[in-house]
């Protein structure tokens, strides 16, 4: 008889694949539309319009995922079931979509992004939820999630770095390549111990989620609504500060040369800010460790705001500051999710902790879509051009990317504030021990 993993080796294994999936993050939205904006089949307009339609797609299918996982009762778990379902559509789209085939259409593409979006999303679902099987202890979750995060920071770090590592960097196309190599490394290395090493936990709730449950989660009053708001809020922000982000450094700093390096700053800065935040949360529970993240990154946003231009090393340090913060943003928000999902299963009777995870990956994204629909659109009524900006509009990037964030994370905190108390999603989540 095999001896069960020890809570380390539980917490690597379920860390590991959050190093594919966050390691996707970025290439989806900073290299593969430029890469398809060059390909003579397809026109600028159509580029924008599937890269558009693909995360609207992404954005709905959350709850349909999230609800078919609930009601299902698959033999190996519905965890290890669904990933080894969505796994193969995310390793035959990656390389397509990495290495486009000369002549690829508006079929083509649409194609390869449903599919992709569709395995990808199920994955992430699926691994969001599994601490829930995993564990009943509220600080363990913590770790479990934490680990995650710090898991796919790395990930993100290996993707950016690897084209560069290699050394061949001569146009987008190689390096896209090379970033499709990577991922296709990766998905089988990080997903391959979830799959084998981790145990799966079989639960028969006394009914099976129903059609209605997602109109039922959201018109309740009450702590999900909270929570759900501010993910919405605290995603807006991120989101506002990143699209920004290359115009801040490169025409109020000055600095577009050493942005790069800014933003490896950002990524070290969240390196060294999971752990120290993970350690708060569990000392003194989610919504203050949410709250001290949410607060931190204002502060930060608006330091950064005072670089004078041309200062690199306080625009690093500043942004390696928003980075540390950043670290203590997704992990609380999963874990609190979580103990929620588990007093909804206590209360019901129906076990919906994937329809709960979904619905957080969705108002993130919401988030996230809504703040760069809108941040585009203000700069494009205040005349702002990128690399020919003067006084008045690199204002206007400020307000947009640095202020505005503040404002929003520190609404995110104090509507986290009133989501509830840790110590009583504590003591639900420990009655089923």
């Amino acid at each position: 008889m095999s001896r069960p993993p020890s809570a380390i080796g539980v917490r690597a294994a379920y860390a590991l694949p959050g190093a594919a999936t966050k390691a996707l993050v970025l290439p989806l939205i900073s290299f593969l539309p430029p890469l398809y904006a060059q390909q003579p089949s397809l026109s600028l307009a159509a580029v924008g319009l599937l890269f558009m339609a693909a995360r609207f797609w992404d954005i709905l299918i959350d709850p349909a995922v999230g609800y078919v996982m609930d009601r299902s009762n698959p033999p190996l778990g519905r965890r290890k079931f669904w990933i080894l379902v969505a796994a193969p559509l995310m390793l035959l789209t990656v390389w397509p979509l990495f290495d486009p085939a000369p002549g690829l259409g508006v079929a083509g593409l649409g194609g390869l992004l449903f599919l992709f979006y569709l395995g990808w999303t199920i994955v992430q679902i699926s691994h969001a939820a599994w601490p829930a099987e995993l564990t009943r202890d509220p600080a363990e979750r913590v770790r479990l999630i934490g680990w995650r995060e710090w898991a796919g920071v790395i990930g993100m770090i290996a993707i950016l770095s690897a084209p560069a590592l290699i050394g061949k960097t001569s146009s987008l196309t190689d390096q896209a390549r090379i970033l499709g190599v990577v991922v296709m490394v990766l998905l089988p290395l990080t997903l391959l111990p979830a799959l084998v090493f981790l145990p799966r936990r079989a639960y028969q709730p006394a009914h099976k989620p129903s059609p209605i449950d997602l109109w039922v989660l959201l018109s309740a009053p009450g702590p999900l609504r909270r929570l759900l708001t501010a993910d919405l809020l605290s995603g807006a922000a991120y989101a506002a500060n990143s699209a920004t982000a290359f115009f801040i450094v490169s025409d109020h700093l000055r600095l577009g040369a050493q942005y790069p390096m800014i933003m490896l700053c950002f990524m070290l800065g969240m390196l060294a800010g999971i752990p120290v935040l993970m350690r708060v949360s569990q000392r003194r529970g989610e919504r203050f460790g949410f709250g001290l993240s949410m607060i931190g990154a204002a502060l930060a946003s608006l330091v950064f705001a005072a670089v004078p231009p041309g200062s690199a090393v306080l625009a690093m340090a500043a942004y390696a500051a928003i980075g540390f913060f950043t670290g203590g943003y997704q992990f609380n928000l999963s874990a609190a999710m979580v103990d929620l999902a588990d007093q909804d299963r206590i209360r019901s009777g129906r076990d919906r902790v994937s329809l709960h995870l979904a619905l957080l990956a969705m108002t993130n994204k919401v988030g996230y879509a809504v703040a760069i629909g809108v941040v585009y659109a203000l700069l494009q009524v205040f005349d702002y051009r990128a690399g020919a900006a003067d006084g008045r509009t690199t204002g206007v990037i400020i307000g947009l990317g640095l202020v505005a964030p503040a404002v929003l994370f520190i609404a995110s905190a104090f509507n986290y504030a009133r989501a509830g108390s840790d110590h009583h999603a504590r003591s639900l989540s420990s009655a089923v021990k």
